[in-house]
């Protein structure tokens, strides 16, 4: 099983960032299969290139450098939920520009009928400032829904899905910085079960004010949640907004540093490791160490806590 808690967090300067803070135990019926497990891993977003002679489109062609990076959290059916991850890696790297009925948009990968055909287009099309701003947070939130969805339809035609749905049941967390605001956002995916369709996806916003959690159903009670707040945040939701800062010390005012997000993912981590000890302590392995501290920050996710 699996327990990994993501959030907001605020560090000097009042610098945002996303934090993920993950247990690495595979197991199953309580027996450590494998520990050491990375539940968080970093995804890039590329654009295809534009390949023209002249006026003349060419073709597409595959980028090198990364338009922008995300980070993906995972809990679940590790055998599904790696399809799935492959799915969203598969479609986050092959969207291709395109343009109709005068707006620049993106196409996936398994949307071939809304790529550019060979052809003639005008010089002042296609330029940079039309390009870059095609990618946001938004649209990549939908990106993933759908290449998780795209494994669920395809899993439809070879089984009922109602009667192995815990066989797909996977937990996803995205954190992104948009590239056009620049602004963190998280977001929550769930398969759900569904009258007509048996399983879908559902997507959830984290607030700035909320935490998200993956992982075993022991962990997603409200009492749970509850605690988390109480003892990582004092049971108070705030956001940076709330406080003050002296902008010639770069100092926070006590109350600051006590209540608010500063260092969030800090203080969460502190307290995941509690939970395992506890946990272990029961005999229970459903999470384990070595457990990491992830934050996603300007476009780079770095592993910035360990502990064994």
């Amino acid at each position: 099983m699996t327990l990994v808690i993501a959030g907001y967090s605020y560090g000097d300067f009042e610098q945002e960032s996303i934090y993920f803070a993950s247990d690495s135990n595979i197991t199953q019926n309580n027996v450590v299969m494998v520990n050491g497990f990375k539940k968080v891993i970093e995804v890039p977003i590329k654009m295809q290139g534009l390949s023209f002679s002249g006026e003349w489109f060419n073709d597409y062609y595959h980028k090198s450098k990364n338009d922008a990076v995300c980070a993906i959290a995972f809990a679940g059916s590790t055998l599904v939920a790696q399809h799935m991850i492959n799915s969203i890696k598969n479609h986050l790297t092959e969207l291709y520009p395109w343009y109709r009925n005068g707006k620049y948009i993106l196409a996936m990968s398994c949307e071939g009928s809304k790529q550019l055909r060979n052809g003639d287009y005008d010089e002042s099309m296609f330029l940079p400032r039309h390009i870059n701003s095609l990618i946001n947070a938004d649209y990549i939130s939908d990106v993933v829904e759908h290449s998780i969805n795209a494994v669920l339809d395809k899993a439809r035609k070879h089984t009922s899905m109602r009667n192995h749905f815990g066989a797909y049941q996977a937990e996803f967390l995205l954190g992104i910085q948009c590239p056009q605001d620049r602004k963190y956002y998280l977001y929550k995916y769930e398969i759900v079960e569904d009258p007509i369709l048996e399983a879908v996806v559902k997507k959830t916003v984290i607030r700035r004010n909320a935490i998200a959690m993956i992982g075993s159903g022991k962990f997603k009670q409200d009492y749970f949640e509850k605690v988390v707040f109480k003892e990582a945040f004092d049971n108070r939701i705030f956001t940076k907004n709330d406080f003050q800062i002296s902008s010639l010390t770069h100092e926070y005012n006590s109350f600051f540093g006590t209540h608010g997000f500063v260092y969030a993912g800090k203080r969460v981590f502190k307290l995941l490791n509690e939970v395992i000890d506890y946990e272990n302590s029961t005999r229970s392995n459903i999470i384990g160490k070595p457990s990491g501290l992830f934050e996603l920050q300007d476009g780079i996710l770095k592993r910035v806590g360990f502990e064994r």
